[in-house]
């Protein structure tokens, strides 16, 4: 709960200021290569443990912001996390920004899952649904997950539309259990 309203709170606040440089969009990347750089080395442990200095700590994130060719914005905004030790919330603040970022726009996400992945044809198709129902682009994130058996499941608008096999399998069991 504290995480969301953090996240929210530093999200919107670097979002206005992406807004003004009109840098919404690339500090949004700059944002998720810092996160997969951290995530896929050692580099977030570094920078999140206090057994280290702080301005060591610094040192480290401005040397990265700089090998990553992070923008002013980015790097004082890292800056600033690391500061207020908040950079555990980076997911957290980069999803609430993407959020924002599409809500200006004028995109929504949506989710698909399905036992296998899907071709680009139906993709588009659904997409294109989404896009009717929603009267928004919708940015769609594709999932593979082969116990589904088949069908799709959607996360789409706050809501899961699920109509994969194994749920309805599930539903089957369920009925026949209580006898009908």
């Amino acid at each position: 709960m504290i995480e969301d309203s953090l996240s929210r709170r530093y999200s919107k606040a670097l979002f206005e200021l992406a807004r003004e440089s009109e840098q919404e969009e690339s500090i949004g990347e700059q944002l998720a290569m810092f996160l997969s750089a951290s995530t896929e080395s050692r580099l977030g442990a570094v920078l999140s443990n206090p057994g280290f200095a702080l301005d060591s700590r610094k040192k480290i994130l401005l040397q990265v912001a700089k090998t990553l060719q992070l923008s002013s914005v980015t790097e004082h905004f890292l800056s600033l996390l690391l500061d207020r030790d908040r950079l555990a919330f980076i997911p957290a603040i980069i999803a609430s920004y993407r959020h924002l970022v599409n809500q200006a726009k004028g995109r929504i996400d949506a989710k698909v899952t399905a036992a296998e992945p899907l071709g680009s044809m139906v993709i588009q198709r659904l997409r294109d649904s989404l896009r009717r129902l929603s009267g928004k682009d919708v940015i769609l994130q594709e999932e593979a997950d082969p116990e589904l058996i088949g069908g799709l499941v959607v996360e789409f608008q706050g809501k899961i539309y699920d109509g994969s096999v194994r749920t309805q399998l599930e539903k089957m069991k369920q009925r026949i259990a209580r006898g009908f």
